[in-house]
């Protein structure tokens, strides 16, 4: 009985399906579980870290993790705002609106058009690609349109747009929307540390307090704002409106283009303050290229072609380069692809424009700037600034647009 009972004790313990073997798969299971989860986890931090490191050609950068894209309407137009933040490090982004949506132009293919390439929209991006902009593309001014990309009343080609354009000007640190006080005629200035500084008149009479909170708030919350592309033209219902291949919006007061840029289906669209146009031209100098005093070159924006002398890419008596070709005269929008910089044309002459910048302290005087086709360029270059009656009803306006608040 006694060697009975061995006999199954030790079948059991050393038999099939043992006791002794099960143990020994479950703990070579359990090894290889651990062996696993380890592989694993190293392949995790092995990604992120490649991730942060940004690749190098032995190791490539590791694509991001795919997000869903934006959805959009019919017409690839935004349902609701969307914020792309290209590099989560940095403040630089740009906010889609509602109802709007990034553009792809002809001369290039790409977002940016350079001087003398066709800087029509071609296309609307679609939305899968609008989380793939950069931080370069961003600040290379990207190009937003309000509608479907037709032309002359819906159809596929002509040459009135049936949207309007407008740029996104990146403002990632609050010193970077801020007042510059440029040289000119009527403008005081000193030099401070290397730095022009406002003389105590001009402080007073360009005195901050009238800049609403609301779009300070705004621009400082989304960390930019939009311009228009184009010097404003009338969408025939006495409405400004950004679009290209235009008669030029010119004869009106400022009280009434204040109106006229107000008065549009577009929340907070407003004619130009004072800072946002020394704000754009402080964006631009050392990052946009703008067309060069030779033919067929180019350069970066240095602080003297904004501040003294606009000859090379804007539309004076005296332009030169190829900014020479058509000088002189006030042209439609858009008309001419060496007068603009980062995707925005006319900043440089062809009209002055209207800005809500009041230089006197009983708000009669009024800062018009940019310079025009009849003037010269190294007397009233693109971040001149000269004064004029609020009454007047002689000069043009440039538009500028900025769809949210900070509420």
């Amino acid at each position: 009985m006694l060697l009975i009972l061995a006999g199954v004790a030790l079948a059991t313990l050393t038999g099939q399906g043992n006791i002794i073997g099960n143990a020994e798969n479950a703990v070579g299971k359990y090894n290889n579980s651990v062996a696993s989860e380890q592989q694993l986890l190293n392949e995790i931090e092995k990604y992120f870290q490649n991730y942060l490191e940004g690749g190098n050609e032995e190791n490539p950068p590791t694509p991001p993790i795919p997000v869903e894209p934006p959805e959009v309407n019919e017409d690839g137009l935004a349902i609701e705002n969307t914020t792309i933040k290209p590099d989560p490090d940095s403040d630089i982004q740009i906010v889609i609106p509602a109802g709007f949506a990034p553009a792809i132009l002809k001369g290039s293919d790409s977002t940016y058009s350079l001087p003398g390439q066709d800087g029509s929209v071609k296309e609307i991006m679609p939305a899968e690609e609008w989380y793939s902009i950069t931080a370069e593309q961003i600040n290379q001014g990207i190009v937003i349109v309000d509608n479907a990309i037709t032309y002359d009343n819906g159809k596929d080609t002509g040459t009135i747009p049936d949207f309007n354009e407008y740029v996104w000007v990146p403002i990632a640190e609050e010193t970077d929307f801020d007042r510059i006080a440029w040289n000119g005629p009527y403008w005081i200035t000193s030099l401070e540390n290397g730095v022009h500084q406002l003389s105590d008149i001009a402080k007073e009479n360009c005195f901050w307090e009238n800049e609403p909170d609301d779009m300070i708030n705004s621009v400082n919350f989304y960390k930019g704002f939009y311009i228009g592309r184009y010097e404003a033209s009338n969408n025939g219902n006495d409405v400004a409106q950004s679009k290209r291949n235009q008669p030029v919006w010119n004869n009106i007061s400022q009280t009434r283009a204040i109106e006229v840029c107000s008065d549009n289906s577009t929340p907070n669209m407003h004619l130009v303050y004072g800072i946002e146009w020394d704000s754009t031209l402080k964006w631009l100098i050392n990052n946009a290229v703008i067309s060069a005093n030779t033919p067929k070159t180019t350069k970066r924006m240095e602080l003297a072609d904004a501040q003294n002398n606009s000859s090379t890419w804007g539309n004076y008596s005296n332009s030169i380069g190829d900014a020479e070709t058509d000088k002189g005269t006030l042209w439609n929008t858009g008309h001419n692809e060496v007068w603009k910089a980062n995707n925005i044309y006319d900043l440089a002459g062809n009209a002055v424009e209207w800005t809500q910048e009041v230089y006197s302290t009983d708000g009669t005087s009024i800062s018009y700037r940019g310079g025009d086709y009849n003037g010269i360029a190294n007397g009233i270059p693109a971040a001149s600034r000269y004064i004029e009656d609020i009454t007047l009803e002689y000069y043009d306006l440039r538009i500028s647009c900025k769809f949210f608040y900070n509420s």
